[in-house]
């Protein structure tokens, strides 16, 4: 197989991705109690509330759309990506400094070529999935690339 055909196509797994939500939630909602709990001015105090809530609201949105709208990923040897969308088109996307992979999970924070991003956290085993094993070969070559993760 030349490098150039050398690819992964890794799906998304939902229950990973449901707990991270969750997390994000609980993680909103301590955020919330912690900044309830500053001895600061009330105003300052519900300021800080709202500030919190539309950031942490926003990327869990965010997080949340990520998974609705694409099923599939398929990650290629020069590390550029393409997704899946529900409705049968590939969107393109490329690995940036925000994407860890490590030996069984993934974190993906991936800019996408239209705007705004896709996050999904992944996990598999290299033993057992050529397609794992797929995206670690190239994810470690992208870290020789200067510039490219």
């Amino acid at each position: 197989m030349s490098s150039r055909e050398f690819s992964s196509e890794l799906t998304p797994d939902l229950a990973l991705n449901r707990l991270l939500l969750v997390a994000a939630l609980l993680t909103m909602s301590l955020g919330i109690l912690i900044i309830l709990y500053l001895p600061v001015d009330d105003m300052l105090r519900m300021a800080g509330v709202l500030g919190w809530s539309l950031v942490a609201g926003r990327e869990i949105v965010e997080l949340a759309s990520s998974h609705k709208r694409f099923t599939w990923l398929r990650v290629f040897a020069d590390g550029s990506l393409q997704l899946l969308a529900r409705d049968g088109e590939w969107q393109p996307a490329a690995f940036n400094r925000n994407c860890v992979v490590l030996s069984g999970l993934a974190w993906l924070n991936l800019p996408l070529a239209g705007g705004g991003r896709y996050r999904a956290l992944l996990r598999g085993d290299a033993r057992e999935s050529k397609q794992w094993r797929r995206l670690q070969v190239i994810w470690r070559h992208l870290g020789t690339k200067p510039g490219s993760c």
